[in-house]
């Protein structure tokens, strides 16, 4: 959600208290105070999780107090799982296999390197993915799959899962 607001004391607070009151979990605030619109206000991206029956009161709860909601967007992800990966993951190019999975409906979330001394000796990477529905995640999990055996990756996934 991208909502306009003045540069004022408590303005973030009459956004966020919306969320609060209605059991939403905020995930994520950014502004840039430089970034001026030509109304003359600031746009503060909110993500936040809430269910889905009390979406319309925060919305409410936001406009009531004077702000102005200028997007509006729903990104469920509500799957996830956590991978490991172990090879060589640096030199094989991890963000090309990250760029790989990424897709509509998938987020890689979370992401930890382990890396020995010795730079011939293999790494690790825990990868937790989000995805948007159980199907997604099948397809995400298949996909890191192909791509470990491509690179000489080992991959891990918890039992279950596909």
């Amino acid at each position: 959600m991208v909502i306009e607001m003045s540069d004022t004391p408590g303005e973030l607070q009459k956004a966020l208290e919306p969320i609060a009151d209605h059991g939403g979990n905020i995930v994520s605030v950014a502004h840039h105070r430089g970034d001026v619109t030509p109304r003359g206000t600031l746009q503060v991206e909110l993500t936040f999780e809430v269910v889905k029956e009390r979406l319309d009161d925060v919305i409410e709860g936001i406009e009531g107090h004077g702000l102005i909601i200028s997007k509006l967007g729903e990104e469920r992800f509500h799957e996830s799982v956590t991978v490991l990966l172990v090879g060589h993951i640096v030199s094989a190019d991890i963000t090309d296999t990250i760029t790989a999975i990424e897709s509509a409906g998938v987020k890689v979330i979370d992401f930890k390197l382990a890396m020995p001394d010795d730079p011939n000796e293999t790494s690790s990477a825990r990868l937790t993915i989000k995805t948007t529905t159980e199907a997604t995640r099948r397809e995400a999990l298949a996909g890191l799959d192909r791509i470990s055996e491509e690179k000489g990756f080992l991959f891990i996934e918890p039992v279950g899962v596909r």
